[in-house]
């Protein structure tokens, strides 16, 4: 059977130089690094086994992910979340009640071994090679022997993967539209690789942002395509690589970010960076409050009077964190955030009740609403808050600064609640953030005839916006588009689902 003809063509091209235009200017940039300032402050107050133990967790978050994005493999998110937490042996699957087999879980020790190695290249000041790259692929593919391919008949089949060696035939990929993606031909890929690594020792002497230097980098290596397979898994190692040597946190695109990803590289296809750079601030945001998380310890004994202890200190750091000059600084912040949050949760309410006013339909409701301390009702929502901080990496909490804003749209017997939060991201004050989530309650009727409420919860955005008490506020204020931005996806997903339900 015969592969479809392509409804276009998007010939190859040499790769290019980055441009001033692939520049952010929303301030999204400086947001970041006032969360790594904070993140390098509250690390520097870790012995070394700590931090080492961290960036392992978050290492072995990056050698799960990379494989799942192929399709190599598929673990279930609770599997992999105690992989990450306790390592890659047999022993912790079978505690954690998980399947994977043989090749799979090889694999991933693979994938781990090539991110250290990483690290170690990286601690050792080597340069980036043509070598090296190859030694790349070499390690994160030595568990593949094979890869699937379409011949020149159409005909899918299962070739040798030389691994650790370019290309040797073409390897185009039919997008989703339809249109054939041509990368480097064979014959141009050593020379477009040398290209690379020119390129980009020119970028790192301009001082370009790390951020932008690996959305480069990962975007021109996939653009030539210099494997048979394997190109996304290095181009990941390769991010790491800049993140490493810059002293970020490993930048993990995940399972939840596969769409957003391929779309941003789709548009730097075209000529436009930006779209990967802002998802990589975004991903390297999750990985900073990643890194900042401690992890909970039981008490060690048993006796109470320890316990007691440990209360009578945890108490004390509490009253000492809310009275600094920090949690000064994040209120006054957070006041900032907040009023945007309120402006926008304003007017999206008279957006809709326009919008269904010129439908003729009138008789839908639409209500928002916001509460921000002092308000008793700002203490509502917690379990779904703790929900949606979980799905952006990291933990809420609720000590400091927190409150919601809703907006309520009463429909055909359903009731849509889409809430933006804003909290404490992680149980240290520095970072708060901004998540966001939705319920449907509607009636429902059971076997007996007895009508009820049943209320479903619905994960709007796997992002947050998150600020620091270090940043400033006119530089807050400049982010509002990333706040918008972000909004604006949830309330699109929230009424998604409330049009299946009616």
């Amino acid at each position: 059977m015969n592969a479809p003809e392509p409804v276009s063509t998007i010939p190859w091209k040499p790769i290019q130089p980055l441009a001033e235009t692939d520049e952010l200017a929303n301030g999204s940039l400086g947001a970041l690094d006032a969360l790594r300032e904070e993140w390098k402050r509250r690390l520097a107050s870790l012995d070394e086994s700590e931090r080492a133990a961290r960036r392992q967790r978050t290492l072995r978050r990056l050698a799960v992910e990379t494989g799942i994005l192929e399709r190599l493999y598929d673990l279930e998110w609770g599997l992999t979340l105690t992989l990450v937490a306790e390592g890659f042996t047999r022993d912790v699957i079978e505690r954690a009640g998980g399947v994977v087999d043989e090749r799979t879980l090889a694999t991933l020790r693979a994938q781990m071994d090539t991110l250290n190695m990483v690290v170690d290249f990286v601690r050792a000041s080597r340069p980036l090679t043509p070598s090296f790259i190859k030694e790349l692929h070499q390690a994160i593919t030595r568990t593949q022997n094979t890869y699937t391919a379409t011949d020149t008949l159409g005909r899918v089949v299962e070739s040798d993967l030389p691994r650790g060696e370019w290309k040797r035939v073409a390897n185009h990929v039919l997008r989703q539209d339809g249109a054939l993606l041509e990368y480097t031909p064979p014959e141009h890929v050593a020379a477009e690789i040398d290209r690379l690594v020119e390129l980009w020792r020119a970028i790192e002497t301009a001082r370009v942002h790390p951020i932008v230097q690996a959305a480069w980098l990962h975007h021109r290596f996939v653009q030539i395509h210099p494997f048979a397979d394997g190109n996304g898994r290095v181009a990941r190692a390769l991010t790491l690589l800049v993140m490493e040597k810059h002293h970020y946190a490993p930048l993990v695109v995940d399972r939840w970010h596969r769409t957003d990803y391929l779309k941003a590289l789709d548009v730097a296809n075209e000529g436009d960076l930006r779209p990967l750079i802002r998802l990589f601030v975004k991903l390297e945001s999750s990985s900073l409050a990643n890194e900042l998380e401690r992890r909970e310890e039981a008490p060690s004994g048993g006796f109470a009077l320890d316990v007691a202890h440990t209360l009578a200190a945890q108490i004390a750091e509490v009253r000492r964190r809310r009275e600094s000059e920090i949690q000064k600084r994040l209120e006054a912040r957070s006041i900032v955030v907040a009023g945007h949050l309120g402006a926008w949760f304003d007017g999206k309410r008279q957006e809709l009740k326009k919008t269904f006013a010129e439908r003729g339909v009138r008789d839908v409701k639409v209500n928002a609403d916001c509460e921000m301390p002092p308000s008793r009702k700002a203490t509502w929502f917690h379990r779904q808050i703790i929900e949606s901080a979980r799905t952006a990496g990291h933990f809420a909490e609720f000590r400091g600064y927190a409150g919601w804003c809703s907006l309520r749209v009463r429909v055909e017997g359903a009731l849509l609640r889409y809430v933006a939060s804003i909290h404490g991201a992680g149980r240290d004050a520095g970072v708060m953030a901004v998540t966001t989530f939705a319920e449907i309650e509607s009636s429902d009727e059971d076997p007996d005839g007895e009508a009820g409420r049943v209320c479903e919860y619905i994960r709007t955005t796997k992002d947050a916006f998150r600020f620091v008490h270090s940043e400033d506020v006119a530089q807050i204020g400049s982010r509002t588009g990333e706040l918008e931005e972000l909004l604006d996806e949830g309330l699109a997903e929230a009424l998604v689902h409330l049009l299946r339900r009616v």
